[in-house]
């Protein structure tokens, strides 16, 4: 029993060197995570620095600044003009090419519509039926005309004779030869005869006015058949489409057989001697883009000077169309659908701060660039507020002096880092 009472009261020093065996290997867990921290802040990413010869400078520089805009097109035809068929009718032949040159009133296709050539067979007959009519009119009219003019002259021969006699009566009243009963009767029939006289004339004047609108009317449905001829011939005539001004076949839109109805395009007749350019300018930069601005551009590797001509106001798939017409004449070999470069300078700056552009820095914007020191040896971090630019260079506001040197290539792992070793 007291050998068992010896053994409770010895102290157990086990518990005491496992505690302090955990301390020890938590404080070795701290102190290698503190060194590993270290190592990687002061040793680690100081040898994560930039090669020299991996560093890619641009210097700041200051100077006239002109502000380009780029884009890429096509060469177009300034005037167009489509061919549309005026009358129904099936394509009977083909005669021009997409491609070949046709002058004014070039046949292009030919068509046939053996109904528009019947029309014009029926038309016909009817002229001649409204011509034969027309001829008895005329007839007619005639007979007429001579009928009234022989009743007025008999009432003119009956009137005249009376009135001789009335005047002879007169004579042999004052001498008492004659009756006053034969006198009176001489003067009454006289004067009824001045009346018919009169009375004839006056029907005779209605009668040529009711014969001129018959005559009128007569040759005015004559006028009609003949316009009726004339445009069925037309229609005959319009089965041969043709160009109705000079230039190149840019586009046939039918073929041999196909039925086309009034109106249906035929094809496309462009002049060629007088092109412009189209190009595409992403939507950013429409803004900066006006009517009478000077662009170059490159056509068969040749520069041609122009003017900006037009700026399309809609968006089309982020791009913005813009017409150029040409100051100097195209090289040989130009034509439509020709691919093209041009550059559109929207703006000069004088005496300004710029520098080649950094990646992913836009225009009116601020933005973190790396300033080189004058040793070489680092680059800091420094804000820079920057203008407007072109594609290679960027006008720079404030946050760089003439001079400095900045560091153009790829910075992104070193968003945390305020400055950068130059190995």
């Amino acid at each position: 029993m007291a050998d068992d009472g010896y053994r409770m009261d010895r102290p157990r020093q086990t518990r005491s060197r496992s505690t302090i065996r955990g301390v020890a290997w938590a404080a070795t867990a701290l102190l290698a995570i503190a060194l590993f921290i270290a190592v990687d802040r002061f040793w680690l990413r100081a040898s994560e620095g930039l090669d020299r010869t991996d560093v890619i400078v641009a210097a700041v520089q200051r100077g006239r600044l002109p502000i380009e805009v780029q884009g890429a097109g096509v060469l177009e035809p300034a005037s167009e003009r489509w061919i549309a068929s005026r009358v129904p009718g099936a394509v009977q032949a083909i005669r021009v090419r997409a491609g070949e040159q046709v002058a004014a009133g070039t046949m292009v296709v030919s068509l046939v519509n053996p109904q528009l050539e019947q029309a014009v067979n029926r038309t016909r007959l009817a002229l001649a039926e409204a011509n034969a009519e027309h001829r008895r009119a005329l007839s007619n009219f005639t007979d007429r005309r001579l009928a009234a003019q022989a009743r007025v002259l008999d009432m003119q021969a009956r009137y005249d004779e009376l009135k001789l006699r009335l005047e002879a009566q007169t004579e042999l009243r004052d001498k008492n030869a004659v009756s006053d009963i034969d006198y009176r009767s001489t003067q009454i029939r006289t004067e009824q005869a001045l009346q018919n006289l009169e009375f004839e004339r006056q029907r005779g004047a209605e009668l040529e006015a009711a014969l001129a609108a018959e005559l009128a009317a007569s040759e005015a449905r004559l006028a009609a058949r003949e316009a009726a001829l004339r445009e069925a011939e037309q229609e005959v005539r319009n089965l041969a489409v043709t160009a109705d001004s000079a230039g190149t076949l840019r586009e046939l839109l039918v073929e041999p057989g196909q039925r086309v109805t009034a109106g249906t395009q035929i094809a496309r007749v462009v002049d060629s001697r007088s092109l412009v350019g189209t190009i595409r300018v992403p939507e950013s930069y429409a803004s900066r883009l006006a009517a009478g601005q000077r662009a170059v551009a490159t056509v068969l590797n040749v520069e041609v000077g122009g003017v900006v001509s037009r700026v399309d106001p809609a968006v089309t798939r982020g791009s913005v169309a813009v017409d150029l017409e040409f100051a100097a004449p195209l090289p040989a070999g130009a034509r439509p659908d020709l691919s093209i470069r041009a550059v559109v300078t929207v703006a000069e700056l004088d005496d300004v701060l710029f520098v080649r552009r950094p990646l992913r820095v836009n225009d009116e914007s601020r933005a973190d660039v790396f300033r080189l020191a004058e040793d070489g040896l680092s680059a800091t971090r420094t804000p820079v507020r920057f203008g407007f630019g072109t594609l290679k260079d960027i006008e720079v506001r404030t946050g760089l002096a003439e001079g400095d040197a900045i560091i153009l290539g790829n910075t992104a792992r070193f968003e945390n880092e305020e400055i950068i070793a130059i190995r």
